[in-house]
């Protein structure tokens, strides 16, 4: 009887075909996570360099800041000995 299939027979061609299908899902599953993970790492990528421009950024404000106060105390310092000046005046 070589043109009957067996109950075991179908059950392993079920089984076969069972397996490949959850293999098929399982892989599809894996290039959507690895898709995922390029994108997500791109991102990061791109927020990496976003940061470093905006600690520049902060670096630059600071040494601006820090030449603003010493221009400040400058003129402080001058001020002070202009009104040091006009009290010796009035005396």
């Amino acid at each position: 009887m070589a043109g009957e299939i067996t109950l075991d027979q179908q059950t392993a061609k079920g089984a076969a075909e069972e397996e490949q299908g959850l293999l098929g899902d399982l892989e599809e599953k894996v290039r959507h996570l690895l898709a995922t993970f390029h994108q997500v790492k791109k991102e990061r990528d791109h927020l990496a360099a976003a940061l470093e421009e905006e600690r520049e950024k902060v670096a630059q404000l600071e040494k601006k800041m820090k030449l603003l106060s010493q221009d400040r105390e400058k003129v402080r310092t001058r001020i002070d000995q202009l009104l040091h000046r006009f009290k010796n005046v009035d005396t």
